[in-house]
């Protein structure tokens, strides 16, 4: 799943959206860094999940969990600069 910034998103939404389509490619969307959303094509959950299920719910929690983790591994520009100052 690769990052694309909401800027990114807007500017290319219609590019995307077809490669979701054609490719079934999958992308995580986020703002100033932190993950917000996803782009994926329908089959992205199983077809019994589509109704909004809790399966569906708990799996899209998880994924969230696991990416807010990985967002949160990043350094903060003012730190490094206030780092940097010292």
């Amino acid at each position: 799943m690769k990052d694309i910034g909401i800027r990114e998103l807007k500017a290319r939404a219609s590019e995307l959206v077809r490669k979701v389509a054609e490719q079934n490619a999958t992308y995580l969307i986020t703002r100033r860094g932190r993950a917000v959303g996803v782009l994926a094509p329908p089959d992205f959950l199983a077809p019994g999940e589509r109704s909004g299920g809790q399966e569906a719910w708990e799996r899209l929690f998880a994924l969230a969990d696991g990416l807010n983790v990985r967002s949160d591994r990043r350094k903060s520009a003012v730190r490094e600069l206030a780092a940097m100052r010292r």
